[in-house]
């Protein structure tokens, strides 16, 4: 199982190292082989082509194993795509079965911004691998349309069904709103902190990297500027229990996206039983009933998404209500075990 494993952050690494620590490690012989950059910033070229020579070098070792191994590939658009395409190559040099599992919000604009000739290599390459695990239906449909019948899979992603630290009653103070996710405009950041502006007795937490370059900066100067800091706060990427603190102390998720695939952070709050605020995009329709789990606004409303908002910070028990919900759809349908059962039916049919 090829893809980016811890310390890289986002939504891969964090599927990954949950399928490590689920019970497919016992299931089968699971071996991982991370692709996550371990070069420092700035390094020169010659470092960067023999660092990528001896990654080759590496899967090629494995691949002479068992014929009965299995290559899962995770990946997704942009130049990540055409490094992880190598693995593909070589794994099928090798006559082993190859899964190509496709994460990423915008993996049909990268399709769509290729010029023909790379499109070609690209639908071979796709054509090639014995299956194509997409993360919803609608993404089905969408590759499906672009690319022609393929052997696509649905696994959603699925997340590990702890029990809650979190207290779910009603308390005084601020209502603690969480935005976990790598800061960018796709993920509706923008929208999020001009809807804060108007909304009373609440404190927003952007947790998360740095997608947009410069956009912490950015963010913090329109802080300062519109006199949020008591409203807004930005606390950088967080990992392990510093992280689950942001979970415990949370009243609200909200990502008011512009793009998705099916978001780790979504399932985790949930898992986590908080009511949500998100856009009808990607997989998150999949998740989320309106009224039900959470709230539903649509894509770039701003008064759509501070009406959310003042709803669920001006009523506790809907918040608790809407929370006891989002947890139980998670247990039903998004544990990682589920993912686990879903990925075992492909292996076996694979092989």
């Amino acid at each position: 199982m090829a893809g980016p494993m811890p310390p890289a952050i986002g939504g891969m690494a964090t599927v990954l190292n949950d399928i490590q620590n689920s019970s497919l490690a016992q299931k089968v012989q699971l071996e991982f082989f991370n692709t996550f950059k371990t070069t420092l910033e700035g390094r020169s070229l010659l470092t960067a082509v023999i660092s990528k020579l001896s990654l080759w070098v590496k899967w090629c070792k494995l691949l002479r194993g068992n014929k009965q191994t299995i290559v899962h590939i995770h990946t997704c658009s942009g130049f990540t795509f055409f490094l992880d395409s190598i693995l593909v190559c070589l794994a099928k040099a090798f006559s082993r079965p190859v899964i190509l599992h496709i994460h990423g919000a915008r993996f049909d604009l990268f399709l769509d911004g290729l010029p023909h000739f790379i499109f070609k290599y690209v639908h071979w390459l796709m054509g090639r691998c014995h299956k194509i695990i997409v993360l919803s239906e609608s993404w089905q449909d969408i590759l499906a349309g672009k690319l022609g019948l393929l052997p696509f899979a649905i696994v959603e992603n699925g997340v590990p069904i702890t029990d809650l630290s979190r207290n779910n009653k009603a308390k005084n103070g601020n209502v603690q709103i969480l935005f976990l996710g790598n800061l960018t405009e796709r993920k509706g950041v923008w929208d999020l902190i001009q809807a804060m502006q108007k909304i009373e007795g609440a404190t927003l937490n952007l947790v998360g990297g740095e997608e947009d370059p410069g956009i912490f900066d950015e963010v913090a100067k329109v802080i300062h500027t519109e006199h949020l800091e008591k409203k807004i706060i930005i606390h950088g990427p967080q990992y392990g229990d510093d992280k689950n603190k942001f979970w415990d102390s949370a009243d609200i998720f909200v990502l008011p996206s512009y793009a998705e695939g099916l978001p780790i952070s979504l399932l985790e709050a949930m898992a986590n039983g908080l009511p949500v605020i998100v856009t009808p995009v990607g997989g998150m329709p999949i998740a989320i009933t309106n009224d039900q789990e959470g709230l539903i606004v649509a894509v770039g409303h701003v008064e759509e998404l501070e009406a959310a908002l003042n709803t669920l910070v001006m009523d506790s028990s809907l918040r608790i209500k809407m929370g006891a919900a989002a947890r139980k759809r998670c247990e039903e349908q998004f544990g990682i075990e589920t993912v686990v059962s879903k990925l075992l039916a492909i292996y076996s049919e694979v092989l």
